[in-house]
């Protein structure tokens, strides 16, 4: 019947109930579609209401006290235990829009790929964005592709979506490297084979799942037109992590679980990994080093290829050691209640090393810093970003605030804290 279990997590989302309509009003086969929602809810939000669709048998919905939540990774798995051997699984957030006969495309375009060869094809990608106010005004019909932007400190991946060039000449979908969690389309048999890990909190779930997916025999493919589309601007919307006085437990608990699942921790061996993980937590097919290969990536040394971070298509086409490259990146949070002063005209900024030596420094100049001061003057922190190719790690960082009218004031400096 081609039916689809349709995944969506939702935390007190505004956007919950258009979405559901527009994904309805938007499907060839409406009647074909199996919708679970896992519906984290607050009697306050007095808009958050699914009443409509109570009695709709296409319909499953979790109902769950926001107070009684424990973040996405758990919601999706909640979700994936009402998966009845659907055909297809199409895992979204609660805050989309999608073009007309959506439904009808991504099977379409998964048949394709299994006439192709592929007996797994996985469709994911960071879809382009749409602004919930004046839409359909304004939306984002670029194609986008999902690539990593750097290892955290801690030791996930933190993913970025990217402009795909020449994108209006791809006849296909194309080949990806990682897996987004509010676009995820592919056969229903993952829900078994590659369940969501509810151990998981935010981030590292999108970069473990493709992981998983690829050791399973999964092929990894990025849609090649735009079929939805996602709401980045989630400012004044509540987040698990706004409510949850134990999200940084869970936040923590989580990173160490990412460490083991790509093998990170100094001295775990692969016996104490299938110990803490479960034996079956990564596939056969593929193993956990031709990932590593495919995607351009080396987890011991926390290196990615140069022909990964020029977002190249993969697989790798030049050699795999001697393009592994080197980058430092990090951000640099600071308390906008440490910088009292309206006339600055230089930050030196710097990495250190332990005994308090430069490795690398750049300077913000005065148009990068009233640029930081008013880029959202409701946010309590400045931003900064900067990076340099070298596989030496800073053991702190520091800012130095040179105002106009009183010169260097203090400095301010932080440990960087790793895992």
């Amino acid at each position: 019947m081609d039916k689809i279990f349709v995944s969506i997590a939702a935390y007190r989302d505004p956007e919950l109930l258009p979405t559901l309509k527009n994904m309805l009003e938007n499907a060839d086969r409406p009647e074909n579609l199996v919708i679970c929602i896992g519906w984290q809810h607050s009697k306050e939000d007095k808009w958050d209401t699914l009443k409509k669709y109570s009695k709709d048998k296409r319909f499953n919905i979790i109902d769950i006290d926001y107070k009684d939540a424990k973040g996405v990774c758990w919601m999706r798995s909640e979700i994936q235990k009402h998966y009845n051997g659907e055909d297809y699984y199409f895992q979204i957030d609660s805050h989309h829009r999608f073009a007309k006969s959506w439904d009808t495309t991504l099977k379409d375009w998964l048949n394709y790929l299994r006439c192709k060869g592929s007996s797994k094809p996985l469709l994911s990608a960071y879809m382009p964005g749409y602004f919930p106010e004046i839409d359909p005004k304004n939306r984002v019909h670029e194609v986008w592709g999902l690539n990593i932007d750097r290892f955290m400190p801690a030791g996930a991946m933190f993913l970025r979506p990217y402009y795909v060039e020449n994108w209006t000449n791809l006849k296909e979908p194309f080949k990806t490297r990682f897996v987004s969690g509010h676009f995820l389309f592919t056969i229903g048999q993952f829900v078994t084979e590659v369940p969501y890990d509810p151990n998981l909190y935010f981030h590292g779930e999108e970069s473990s799942l493709a992981l998983r997916a690829y050791t399973f025999g999964y092929d990894l493919y990025a849609p090649h037109k735009v079929v939805v589309w996602h709401e980045y601007d989630r400012n004044g919307k509540k987040r698990h992590w706004d409510d949850s006085q134990d999200w940084k437990m869970r936040d923590d608990a989580s990173y160490a679980r990412i460490r083991k699942i790509f093998g990170m921790d100094p001295g775990c061996t692969s016996c104490q990994r299938k110990a803490a993980l479960g034996p079956n937590y990564t596939g056969t097919t593929r193993s956990i080093q031709d990932f590593e290969i495919y995607a351009g990536l080396k987890f011991s040394t926390r290196q990615i290829h140069k022909e990964t971070t020029d977002n190249k298509f993969p697989p790798l086409v030049g050699d795999y050691e001697s393009g592994l490259t080197s980058t430092f990146k990090h951000c640099l949070d600071i308390y906008k209640g440490s910088l009292p002063e309206n006339d600055y005209d230089s930050f030196a900024i710097a990495f250190l090393d332990e005994n308090g030596n430069d490795l690398y420094r750049q300077d913000a100049d005065e148009n990068e810093i009233y640029s930081l001061l008013n880029q959202n003057k409701e946010e309590q922190f400045v931003h900064i970003w900067r990076s340099y190719p070298d596989i030496r790690k800073p053991y702190s960082w520091r800012v130095w605030p040179h105002s106009k009218s009183k010169g260097w004031m203090e400095r301010i400096e932080e440990t960087i804290k790793y895992e």
